[in-house]
């Protein structure tokens, strides 16, 4: 049984996060007084900036999501040090993806490693910004999977959900959720490719690397064999075998997960200080 545990740790913590931010539960969101990831406990509704008077317009959005922004200022400070727990652990969002993923066949699942994630993420981040400030914002943030997904765990309990899921808006939010978390092998291309939480998560975990007394995954070249293992385990397609036939991580999408560690057959990868 301690195996057992050892084994599937980061599972349990992934549940533990669907029990305290998700329907019927929502313990964290219950907290501050929401009964979802929506209001107060969005970790994105600050991005949205109004077109006009931008400063006073983030000044009220960090106010009024108080505890979303305070939410991604301790995930990131998290993943300089540690790496990126929250989205590899605990995400509520990212590990429903997941776990919906893994129990589909493979033949059903879209393989995303052909793109270039973090040109990708960090080219939708930007336009992510320049719609919240010429005032298109809104639209990302009804096709958010922190508002979809929880609505649909929701839609048993709360009958206004199911009502929203059957809008245009939650159709095309059900969809984006579909392609790019239940369908998308590993179930993260929403993670890597299109959360603006995931694409700050990234950079602190980039340059949290750079720092010599910081924990991340490692590989130890001399041990690699370049069998790919790695490559095959990694969700957001991480790991490249370079042109010497070794592993190379991007710590721009790298997400702590450890899966890699568990699938090399060498005892090449573990995680500890760089």
């Amino acid at each position: 049984m301690p195996d057992l545990i050892k084994k599937n740790k980061r599972f349990i913590f992934i549940a533990l996060g669907l029990l305290l931010f998700l329907p019927p539960l929502s313990a964290i969101p219950q907290t501050a007084g929401e009964v979802n990831m929506c209001g107060a406990v969005c970790p994105r509704m600050f991005f949205i900036i109004p077109a006009k008077g931008i400063w006073s317009g983030f000044a009220n959005s960090i106010s009024s999501a108080w505890f979303g922004v305070g939410l991604v200022s301790a995930i990131l400070a998290v993943t300089v040090f540690f790496g990126r727990l929250w989205c590899s652990h605990l995400c509520p969002i990212g590990g429903a993806a997941e776990v919906v993923s893994k129990g589909l066949p493979e033949k059903l699942k879209i393989d995303f490693s052909f793109m270039n994630a973090p040109a990708f993420r960090y080219g939708y981040f930007f336009i992510y910004i320049a719609g919240a400030v010429i005032g298109i914002g809104s639209i990302a943030c009804k096709l958010c999977n922190f508002r979809v997904l929880p609505f649909l765990i929701g839609s048993p309990f709360v009958p206004a959900y199911q009502t929203y899921l059957l809008t245009t808006m939650g159709i095309a939010g059900l969809f984006t959720a579909g392609l790019t978390g239940f369908f998308a092998r590993g179930g993260r291309a929403y993670c890597n490719l299109l959360c603006p939480v995931g694409a700050l998560d990234s950079l602190a975990n980039y340059f949290g690397a750079k720092l010599g007394f910081t924990k991340r995954m490692r590989t130890d070249i001399s041990r690699c064999s370049g069998c790919g293992r790695c490559v095959d385990s990694c969700m957001v397609w991480a790991i490249k075998i370079d042109e010497n036939q070794k592993a190379k991580r991007g710590y721009a999408s790298c997400m702590s997960c450890r899966e890699c560690e568990k699938a090399c057959p060498e005892g090449a990868i573990s995680y500890g200080k760089n």
